[in-house]
């Protein structure tokens, strides 16, 4: 990497003054507080990675947690829960981590015990409110083999109307009943092995009833949504550093929408770093997961805007740069994702050198083969000259078009 003055500059000049709030990681899974999801998987799907990572989430923010899993896990699911970083043992005996497999806490005799299940949830609903808990709850009812797969006794269960106590509850006059902010509720169904006639009934029932309709989420469906189309696995995709140039007038803000699913969907954590203009931060702003660093002309101080917003001085690579260091230094160990598009605002607003010597910096600091980046550029914004240096610095290259999508060169 070249010894550029302005670089030395920028090392020295850097304020850490980036709070650390806006560094963590959104909600896994998009999930709000106060909704509930329907979540399909099958065994080509890593369910443990994404189910330890809401647990942890929620054991981690204080939460009163219940997990609910297949008997056939019951050697297991420990294990797999402790491989992903949570002290089960401790969580149980501070009372915040209630675990029992579908037998142990639906059919103690034998016999689903709907009465049971239902009063014993509500009662802990009740305490954990009182005590000031938020509550997080997983019922993983596999292929519903402990109900020798009579799936409608429990849909009984999932609609009765105790749910909509109205301490948990509330009416929405649009969308039914929908849980008060502190619970959130993930039902998880494995769908192997059953007929396309069987699953479309099953996920009918699930949307009957008075309850707000539930989100549904295939937990394999968006695993390698954006490295498919450029030939990639995720596994091929982690690590790389691309360009992608884009035609504004296209709708290549879907393939960053990709991007940002993909890594929804494998539990790693992306930043986007764009104007609060653009059409990236219009088209993904309501995803709670994406944490946003926006750059804006007319700040001369950094700020938060949102939980998931920070809003950055354009003009002040040092700040860009601070905050790009404190989100490394936050996922030393973790896979990463960054999409960087402001290189074109950059160029415009503070010059070709200043922009090359921020970029030589931004490439250095993510050169781990845990980062995948993403740096957009509007080219015919641009001279040739800047341009073709620009593409020298990537081995990888896409191009976004009017007519989609194409993979210049892969490293």
């Amino acid at each position: 990497m070249p010894k550029l003055p302005i670089m030395n500059s920028l090392r020295h000049r850097w304020k850490r003054s980036i709070p650390s709030n806006i560094l963590k990681a959104g909600p896994v899974l998009n999930l709000r507080e106060g909704e509930a999801l329907i979540a399909t998987y099958t065994s080509a799907a890593n369910k443990m990675k994404i189910f330890s990572a809401f647990l942890r989430e929620g054991l981690e923010d204080g939460d009163a947690v219940f997990y609910i899993y297949p008997d056939e896990e019951s050697e297991t699911v420990r294990a797999k829960l402790g491989e992903h970083g949570i002290d089960v043992e401790k969580y149980e005996k501070d009372g915040v981590l209630y675990m029992k497999s579908l037998t142990e806490h639906f059919m103690r005799d034998g016999i689903f015990d709907k009465e049971r299940a239902i009063q014993f949830l509500l009662n802990r609903r009740s305490e954990a409110d009182n005590e000031g808990y938020e509550v997080r709850e997983l019922e993983d009812v596999g292929d519903f083999s402990f109900l020798k797969g009579q799936w409608q006794t429990y849909i009984d269960y999932w609609h009765d109307p105790r749910w909509f106590d109205p301490r948990f509850a509330e009416s929405k006059e649009t969308v039914g009943v929908v849980f008060k902010p502190y619970v959130m509720e993930i039902t998880a169904v494995n769908l192997e092995g059953m007929t396309e006639l069987r699953v479309t009934e099953l996920l009918k029932a699930f949307g009957r009833g008075t309850r707000a309709p539930a989100r549904f989420m295939d937990l394999l469906e968006n695993l390698e949504l954006f490295s498919k189309s450029i030939a990639l696995s995720h596994d091929q995709l982690i690590g790389r550093k691309i360009l992608l140039e884009f035609d504004p007038a296209s709708n290549y803000e879907k393939l960053i929408d990709n991007l940002a699913k993909e890594s929804m969907a494998n539990v790693e954590p992306i930043f986007v770093f764009t104007s609060n203009t653009s059409p990236i931060h219009a088209h993904l702003a309501k995803q709670p997961t994406i944490k946003f660093f926006l750059t804006s002309v007319s700040a001369s101080v950094q700020k938060s805007s949102s939980e998931n917003e920070m809003l950055l001085p354009a003009r002040n690579t040092s700040l860009i740069l601070d905050a790009l260091d404190k989100v490394l230094e936050m996922y030393v160990d973790a896979n990463v994702c960054f999409v960087f598009d402001i290189l074109s605002e950059l160029l415009t607003s503070i010059g070709r050198e200043k922009t090359f010597a921020f970029l030589h910096y931004a490439l250095d600091m993510l050169s781990s083969e845990k980062i995948t980046s993403l740096f957009l550029l509007n080219a015919d914004a641009h001279g040739v000259e800047a341009v073709s240096c620009l593409r020298s610095l990537f081995g990888n290259q896409l191009n976004f078009g009017k007519n989609g999508l194409k993979v210049v060169k892969t490293s």
